[in-house]
């Protein structure tokens, strides 16, 4: 059986057989990140952060200066403390601040849907987080011209601390990032935050391209982030626990089964994750894919009304924009592929 045949194969058994993974990766910490704009990564992330707080107390935090998962968990709130007011200080030194004592914010005072569930909180993201690059690497470079290989493992980790930190204080048992899709600054310190990757990863050239370049990113010695892991001592490069090919395009007349030319975009990727096969941590890279479908209307409403896949009543209608929408049968489709990616993880 070719990756290809697998991956369509579990497709079919979650959109027509409501398949679950029969255990998770049991990882405590995710980061939702991909080197392209456009390929639902915000989206996903609201979706699964739904999805795992009502199995785990989770935290998350948004990592991309233009704050879309903030917006969608906290809408019109205007948090006083963010991440950067946490980072700052860890970066910069004392100097510039103390560090907040409560980085955090319960999800469900802002948004209704996290009601219930076993509890979710958010660090908030900040426009300041596009300037923050130059901030780290400066402080990055004159540790490391100094020799001082701890400094630098101190600067690289300085995200992972503040989140395990905070997690712990509000007995969070996982962690969930939203990254923006730009390596350098809080994506990179993302990914040294986190033990796993869930890649979005859009049917289209441009997406299938960015896929190799984060993998590469993520393995090859001479690219920035492995060599300043190296500089740090020699820190853990994150896995990838997911691939999650999105907007795939179905036929209509084969239900479950995607278009020829998603199928082709689906086939490359897993020929991208073949060849980095040692970054996933199924033993099959193929295993680690998701397919999602595009999620049309549902979507729409979705990001619009700040409810997760998963809570939209089929046939209910919506007005988004002036335009009244209404959630078909498909969504239900949707719904068994995002609890899929959730179970996997």
């Amino acid at each position: 059986m070719t990756g290809l045949e697998k991956v369509l194969g579990i497709h079919q058994g979650v959109v027509l057989g409501d398949f679950l993974a029969p255990d998770g990766q049991n990882f405590n910490s995710y980061a939702v990140t991909n080197l392209r704009g456009g390929v639902g990564k915000s989206s996903m992330a609201f979706n699964l952060a739904f999805e795992m707080s009502r199995h785990y107390p989770t935290l998350f935090s948004d990592l991309c200066p233009q704050s879309n998962f903030t917006e969608l968990l906290m809408g019109d709130g205007r948090p006083n403390v963010t991440i950067y007011d946490g980072l700052r200080p860890a970066i910069l030194g004392s100097a510039f601040g103390d560090a907040p004592d409560d980085i955090s914010y319960k999800v469900s005072q802002y948004c209704n849907s996290f009601k219930g569930g076993k509890g979710a909180w958010i660090v908030p993201g900040d426009a300041e987080l596009f300037s923050f690059p130059s901030l780290l690497y400066q402080q990055l470079n004159t540790a490391y011209s100094q020799g001082n290989q701890k400094a630098v493992a101190r600067l690289l980790h300085g995200l992972k601390n503040i989140l395990v930190a905070e997690a712990g204080a509000l007995k969070a048992s996982k962690i969930l990032l939203d990254t923006s899709p730009f390596y350098a600054g809080g994506t990179h310190l993302a990914w040294c935050a986190v033990e796993a990757l869930v890649v979005p990863v859009r049917v289209d050239e441009h997406s299938i391209e960015s896929l190799e370049l984060l993998c590469k990113h993520l393995s090859d010695p001479i690219r920035d982030f492995q060599v300043w892991n190296e500089r740090a001592g020699g820190l853990p490069t994150p896995k990838i626990a997911a691939v999650v090919m999105t907007m795939v395009g179905s036929k209509s007349r084969e239900e479950a089964t995607p278009d020829n030319a998603s199928r082709m975009y689906i086939e490359r990727a897993i020929g991208i994750a073949e060849k980095h096969s040692h970054l996933f941590h199924h033993e099959d890279p193929a295993d680690a894919f998701v397919i999602t479908e595009d999620f049309h209307s549902a979507g729409r409403i979705s990001g619009a009304e700040r409810v997760p896949i998963t809570e939209l009543v089929v046939n209910k209608f919506h007005t988004v924009e002036g335009r009244r929408l209404q959630v078909n049968s498909s969504a239900s489709r949707y719904k068994k592929q995002i609890r899929y990616l959730a179970s996997m993880i």
